[in-house]
Protein backbone atom coordinates (compact mmCIF):
# COMPACT_ATOMS: atom_id res chain seq x y z
CA UNK A 1 0.00 0.00 0.00
CA UNK A 2 1.22 3.46 -0.74
CA UNK A 3 -0.06 6.49 1.13
CA UNK A 4 0.99 9.77 -0.49
CA UNK A 5 -0.43 11.92 2.33
CA UNK A 6 1.63 10.17 5.00
CA UNK A 7 4.47 9.50 2.54
CA UNK A 8 4.64 5.86 3.52
CA UNK A 9 4.68 2.42 1.94
CA UNK A 10 3.28 -0.58 3.79
CA UNK A 11 4.51 -3.94 2.52
CA UNK A 12 1.63 -6.34 3.02
CA UNK A 13 2.62 -9.76 4.30
CA UNK A 14 -0.30 -12.15 3.95
CA UNK A 15 -1.98 -13.39 7.16
CA UNK A 16 -0.22 -10.76 9.28
CA UNK A 17 -3.03 -8.23 9.92
CA UNK A 18 -2.29 -6.34 6.71
CA UNK A 19 -5.94 -5.80 5.84
CA UNK A 20 -6.54 -4.41 9.33
CA UNK A 21 -3.53 -2.08 9.11
CA UNK A 22 -4.35 -0.76 5.64
CA UNK A 23 -8.01 -0.23 6.56
CA UNK A 24 -7.04 1.59 9.77
CA UNK A 25 -4.97 3.96 7.64
CA UNK A 26 -8.09 4.81 5.64
CA UNK A 27 -7.54 2.84 2.44
CA UNK A 28 -9.98 0.50 0.72
CA UNK A 29 -9.35 -2.48 -1.58
CA UNK A 30 -11.09 -0.83 -4.54
CA UNK A 31 -8.32 1.79 -4.79
CA UNK A 32 -5.03 1.10 -6.60
CA UNK A 33 -3.03 2.47 -3.64
CA UNK A 34 -4.17 -0.56 -1.57
CA UNK A 35 -2.29 -2.96 -3.86
CA UNK A 36 0.80 -0.93 -4.76
CA UNK A 37 4.07 -2.36 -3.40
CA UNK A 38 2.24 -5.12 -1.47
CA UNK A 39 4.96 -7.54 -2.53
CA UNK A 40 7.84 -5.30 -1.47
CA UNK A 41 11.01 -5.93 -3.45
CA UNK A 42 9.08 -8.38 -5.66
CA UNK A 43 6.61 -5.67 -6.72
CA UNK A 44 6.99 -4.89 -10.43
CA UNK A 45 7.60 -1.16 -9.87
CA UNK A 46 9.60 -1.38 -6.62
CA UNK A 47 12.78 -0.02 -8.18
CA UNK A 48 10.91 3.10 -9.37
CA UNK A 49 9.35 4.00 -6.00
CA UNK A 50 9.96 7.32 -4.27
CA UNK A 51 12.83 6.42 -1.92
CA UNK A 52 11.90 9.27 0.42
CA UNK A 53 8.88 7.38 1.73
CA UNK A 54 8.78 5.71 5.15
CA UNK A 55 8.61 1.92 4.56
CA UNK A 56 7.18 -0.53 7.06
CA UNK A 57 5.76 -4.00 7.19
CA UNK A 58 4.41 -6.55 9.64
CA UNK A 59 5.71 -10.04 10.41
CA UNK A 60 4.38 -13.01 12.34
CA UNK A 61 5.80 -16.14 13.90
CA UNK A 62 6.17 -18.34 10.79
CA UNK A 63 4.56 -21.37 12.47
CA UNK A 64 1.53 -19.36 13.58
CA UNK A 65 1.26 -17.69 10.17
CA UNK A 66 1.46 -21.06 8.43
CA UNK A 67 -1.46 -22.45 10.45
CA UNK A 68 -3.49 -19.32 9.84
CA UNK A 69 -2.91 -19.57 6.08
CA UNK A 70 -3.57 -23.32 6.06
CA UNK A 71 -6.96 -22.80 7.73
CA UNK A 72 -7.75 -19.76 5.55
CA UNK A 73 -7.04 -20.98 2.01
CA UNK A 74 -9.62 -23.04 0.18
CA UNK A 75 -6.83 -25.05 -1.50
CA UNK A 76 -5.35 -26.17 1.85
CA UNK A 77 -8.04 -26.11 4.55
CA UNK A 78 -9.45 -29.53 3.66
CA UNK A 79 -6.05 -31.20 3.32
CA UNK A 80 -3.81 -32.61 6.03
CA UNK A 81 -1.06 -30.22 7.14
CA UNK A 82 1.58 -32.81 6.28
CA UNK A 83 0.30 -33.05 2.70
CA UNK A 84 0.27 -29.26 2.38
CA UNK A 85 3.86 -29.03 3.61
CA UNK A 86 5.01 -31.80 1.28
CA UNK A 87 3.08 -30.31 -1.66
CA UNK A 88 2.77 -26.58 -0.93
CA UNK A 89 1.21 -24.04 -3.30
CA UNK A 90 3.84 -22.87 -5.78
CA UNK A 91 2.25 -19.78 -7.34
CA UNK A 92 -0.31 -17.04 -7.06
CA UNK A 93 -2.20 -15.90 -3.98
CA UNK A 94 -2.00 -19.34 -2.36
CA UNK A 95 1.81 -19.26 -2.63
CA UNK A 96 1.94 -15.74 -1.18
CA UNK A 97 -0.26 -16.76 1.76
CA UNK A 98 1.10 -20.20 2.59
CA UNK A 99 4.52 -20.86 1.09
CA UNK A 100 6.44 -17.64 0.55
CA UNK A 101 8.84 -16.72 3.36
CA UNK A 102 8.27 -13.26 4.77
CA UNK A 103 11.91 -12.29 4.24
CA UNK A 104 11.54 -12.70 0.46
CA UNK A 105 9.69 -9.40 0.08
CA UNK A 106 11.65 -7.46 2.71
CA UNK A 107 15.25 -8.13 1.71
CA UNK A 108 17.08 -6.33 -1.05
CA UNK A 109 18.18 -9.11 -3.42
CA UNK A 110 21.47 -7.35 -4.23
CA UNK A 111 22.65 -6.28 -0.77
CA UNK A 112 20.79 -8.75 1.43
CA UNK A 113 19.70 -5.89 3.71
CA UNK A 114 16.18 -5.31 4.98
CA UNK A 115 14.50 -2.49 3.04
CA UNK A 116 12.14 -1.38 5.81
CA UNK A 117 12.33 1.51 8.24
CA UNK A 118 10.13 -0.14 10.87
CA UNK A 119 8.61 -3.53 11.55
CA UNK A 120 5.36 -4.39 13.29
CA UNK A 121 5.30 -7.77 15.02
CA UNK A 122 1.96 -9.54 15.03
CA UNK A 123 2.70 -10.65 18.58
CA UNK A 124 2.68 -7.01 19.73
CA UNK A 125 0.44 -5.71 16.97
CA UNK A 126 -1.40 -2.77 18.54
CA UNK A 127 1.63 -1.46 20.44
CA UNK A 128 3.82 -1.63 17.33
CA UNK A 129 1.12 -0.08 15.14
CA UNK A 130 0.84 2.79 17.64
CA UNK A 131 4.63 3.31 17.42
CA UNK A 132 4.52 3.37 13.59
CA UNK A 133 1.64 5.85 13.62
CA UNK A 134 3.65 8.04 15.97
CA UNK A 135 6.64 7.89 13.59
CA UNK A 136 4.37 8.94 10.72
CA UNK A 137 2.83 11.75 12.78
CA UNK A 138 -0.66 10.32 12.47
CA UNK A 139 -3.17 9.51 15.18
CA UNK A 140 -3.29 5.87 16.13
CA UNK A 141 -6.53 3.99 16.49
CA UNK A 142 -7.66 0.57 17.61
CA UNK A 143 -6.95 -1.89 14.82
CA UNK A 144 -10.04 -3.69 13.52
CA UNK A 145 -10.02 -7.50 13.42
CA UNK A 146 -10.47 -8.17 9.71
CA UNK A 147 -9.84 -11.21 7.53
CA UNK A 148 -9.25 -13.41 10.56
CA UNK A 149 -8.92 -17.17 10.50
CA UNK A 150 -11.00 -19.10 12.99
CA UNK A 151 -9.33 -21.88 14.92
CA UNK A 152 -9.86 -23.37 18.33
CA UNK A 153 -6.30 -24.29 19.29
CA UNK A 154 -2.89 -22.68 19.53
CA UNK A 155 -0.68 -23.12 16.47
CA UNK A 156 1.67 -25.49 18.32
CA UNK A 157 -1.15 -28.01 18.74
CA UNK A 158 -1.33 -28.59 14.98
CA UNK A 159 2.26 -29.78 14.59
CA UNK A 160 3.84 -33.16 15.06
CA UNK A 161 7.57 -33.84 14.72
CA UNK A 162 7.52 -34.20 10.92
CA UNK A 163 5.33 -31.19 10.16
CA UNK A 164 7.38 -29.10 12.59
CA UNK A 165 10.61 -30.07 10.82
CA UNK A 166 9.16 -29.40 7.36
CA UNK A 167 7.86 -25.98 8.43
CA UNK A 168 11.13 -25.17 10.14
CA UNK A 169 13.02 -25.90 6.91
CA UNK A 170 10.52 -23.97 4.78
CA UNK A 171 10.82 -20.87 6.96
CA UNK A 172 14.39 -21.20 8.24
CA UNK A 173 15.38 -17.74 7.03
CA UNK A 174 12.35 -16.08 8.64
CA UNK A 175 13.03 -17.88 11.91
CA UNK A 176 16.68 -16.79 11.91
CA UNK A 177 16.24 -13.25 10.59
CA UNK A 178 13.33 -12.30 12.83
CA UNK A 179 14.42 -14.33 15.88
CA UNK A 180 11.38 -16.58 16.14
CA UNK A 181 11.09 -19.87 17.97
CA UNK A 182 8.52 -22.60 17.79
Amino acid sequence: MIDHTRRCIFIHQRKVAGTSIITALGHSPDKPEWHRFNDGVLSPDWAGRDTGYFVFSAIRNPFDRLISAWKYLSCTRDRQLLDCLRNPPREGADYRHFTRPQIDILRDPETGRLIIDDLIRFESLQRDFDRVCDRMGTASQQLPHLNTTLRSRTYKDYFDTETHQLAERMFAEDIAMFNYEF
